[in-house]
């Protein structure tokens, strides 16, 4: 009961450190860091405010915080008003803003920023060091469950020497709770080391139940047998000892994949990662083929051995005994390296196209992610406005890592292209319902900047008097930029899509609206196969429980579609016919487990993929 009481008091509660002030001439700094606590997540989020007075300001002044460090400026603030004295509140990033309970020390969170330099007019105060230890005064207890996963080559259900360990396996562990405020269920995941062991973390102030299993599509080369079942259900930890002694299946699932080095620009060489990999103990032998865009131009001397053979178009590799117990490993695969270079002729806006596919072999279980088509968009830095998000992304939707790409930075180029230069300029964003607006941290700015808030989700970055020269009279003036990063919730749906567009406005001229960047939530490694990143339809939820949605993103009108849901072995389990180019798909019955869709019009195939059923 105590501690359901100390919950229902703290936990939305902000809590504020008590910070010191400094004062230089007519400036006065203090930094405020404040923590939040989220009893139901179990983390805690810092954020850190800088309280700055000028105590004798005017129109005009400026006031700057400056990475000691590295002297780039972080964020600025213009006296537009004339108020005198002058109070502005100027936020700092903080390098772990989010810091979850099972990684407290002595019940502390521990944030930190940089160390900065505040500078108004002749006023300069340096070597302000952001560390502050709040204290959580509620956390979360936890407890661990842990054990090996390795292959049982002799079925004695005992790891001994004729067993070999497997790494890099990831083990899915969702828990349900019930709190004074709510109840549902959370997925971790752990991963296990070169010697087979993992452990996973497991809240257990409100847990009712957890469960501890290999995801389902690794279970069709490991199949539940008495030594080791495919999900360990409990309601205590810790446990020790909770071990997968697996046997293989002769099943496997061969599948490529390509990701790419940078942005492709015209003229401007970027790398190329074709691959090809193989879920299942039994080897696999063939050839990997990619079929390059015409507007690119293939260069041997800069790509890494081994070097393909070249039949016009297409290049080809042979490849030998991949299969995901050799040396230890798990997720065996073969990687290329290719160097191309698009042709000056290609524009932004243009996508360039490729085909990856490898050799279907007997006993392979998914046919659908042998063989797939990518594009990749291409930008060019040299637009005078133009927006940018890091990490960009895999592909032309963008794909980004489900666990680690959790901040995402964006920057708005702008250049006056006008006669004259340009007295105010401002950017409005409005950010996308997938994006945390209260984590929004400005990174850099090109000249003295004022954001504000002008409604939820929308801001609004103010460059008041700054006197852009045009780009006619004096190029290299005439350009700007605005960055900024902001999280994303985590976790997020498969497939789940963040765009953002910014508008830009010179003066009183319309807006210039620039191009719409995008990232696409990919599924951990282990469930995606990257057939569906750059498939014509969307699916989510995906994994679901009870129903998904289908999403057909076509143009075309009055057009019919076929759907057709077929398990591993290729027994279809579900069909039908629509005209609609969204609709649901229930589970009614159907086991858990890996599935594969595909959609057709007439003899066009419109999108195929996979679909996990929890």
């Amino acid at each position: 009961m105590k501690k359901i009481y100390l919950l229902l008091l703290i936990c939305s509660a902000t809590i504020a450190a008590k910070a010191q002030s400094y004062m230089q001439g007519d400036l006065n700094v203090m930094p405020q860091p404040m923590m939040a606590h989220d009893s139901n997540m179990c983390y805690s989020t810092g954020t850190l405010m800088y309280m700055i007075n000028i105590s004798n300001s005017f129109m005009g002044d400026s006031v700057k915080i400056k990475d000691q460090g590295t002297n780039t400026l972080i964020v600025s603030d213009v006296n537009t008003s004339g108020a005198n004295p002058w109070m502005v509140y100027l936020p700092v990033p903080i390098f772990n803003s989010m810091i979850p309970d099972d990684q407290l020390t002595g019940g502390m969170a521990n944030f930190f920023g940089p160390t900065v330099t505040v500078i108004s007019g002749p006023d300069t105060i340096s070597n302000i060091n952001n560390f502050y230890p709040l204290m959580v005064s509620n956390p979360c207890d936890y407890g661990m469950v842990s054990g090996r996963v390795y292959i049982d080559n002799n079925m004695d259900c005992a790891f001994n020497s004729g067993d070999q360990s497997l790494s890099s396996i990831p083990l899915m562990a969702p828990f349900n709770y019930t709190n004074p405020f709510s109840s549902g269920s959370t997925t971790l995941m752990g991963y296990t080391d070169m010697n087979g062991l993992y452990s996973v973390n497991i809240q257990q102030d409100w847990m009712t139940g957890y469960s501890v299993s290999l995801p389902s599509n690794y279970q069709f080369m490991f199949p539940s047998a008495a030594c080791s079942p495919s999900v360990y259900n409990g309601t205590t930890v810790p446990q020790n000892n909770i071990d997968f002694a697996l046997q293989c299946s002769s099943n496997i699932d061969v599948q490529t994949y390509a990701g790419s080095a940078g942005v492709v620009r015209p003229g401007m060489p970027f790398y190329l990662f074709p691959s090809v990999s193989n879920t299942g103990c039994n080897t696999a032998s063939g050839s990997l083929r990619l079929v390059l865009d015409n507007r690119v131009v293939y260069n041997s001397a800069q790509s890494s051995v081994p070097l393909p053979a070249v039949s016009g178009d297409t290049l080809t590799w042979n490849y030998a005994n991949l299969t995901n117990i050799s040396s230890g490993g798990y997720w065996n695969s073969f990687f290329a390296n290719i160097h191309l270079t698009p042709i000056t002729s290609v524009t932004a806006g243009d996508q360039l196209c490729f085909r990856i596919f490898t050799d279907v072999l007997p006993g392979d279980v998914d046919l659908l992610n042998n063989d797939y088509n990518f594009c990749l968009p291409v930008v060019n830095s040299y637009d005078p406005n133009f927006k940018e998000v890091s990490p960009a992304g895999v592909g032309m939707n963008g794909g980004i890592d489900y666990f680690a790409d959790t901040v995402l930075t964006y920057t708005v180029h702008f250049q006056n292209t006008g006669n004259a230069p340009a007295i105010n300029v401002a950017i409005i964003d409005t950010l996308d319902t997938d994006l945390i607006p209260s984590s929004l941290q400005i990174v850099g700015s090109s000249h003295a900047m004022s954001p504000e808030w002008i409604s939820p989700g929308v801001v609004k970055f103010n460059f008041n008097n700054i006197y852009l020269a045009d780009s006619t009279s004096n190029e290299p003036a005439s350009h700007g930029s605005v960055s900024f990063r902001i999280k994303r919730p985590y976790p997020l749906g498969f497939n789940t899509q963040i765009k953002n567009t910014a508008h830009i406005y010179f003066d009183f001229n319309p807006a210039i609206v620039t191009n719409t960047v995008v990232n696409t939530i990919l599924e951990p490694v282990g469930i995606a196969d990257g057939s569906q990143i750059f498939s014509n339809v969307s699916v989510y939820p995906n994994p679901f429980t009870e129903q998904t949605t289908f999403v057909i993103n076509s143009s075309n009108l009055n057009e019919s579609y076929d759907f057709q849901l077929t398990d591993v072995l290729g027994k279809t389990v579900k069909s039908t016919r629509t005209n609609e180019k969204q609709f649901s798909v229930s589970r009614n019955g159907i086991n858990s487990g890996i599935y594969f869709y595909t959609i057709t019009s007439g003899h066009e195939v419109v999108g195929k993929g996979k679909v996990v059923i929890k």
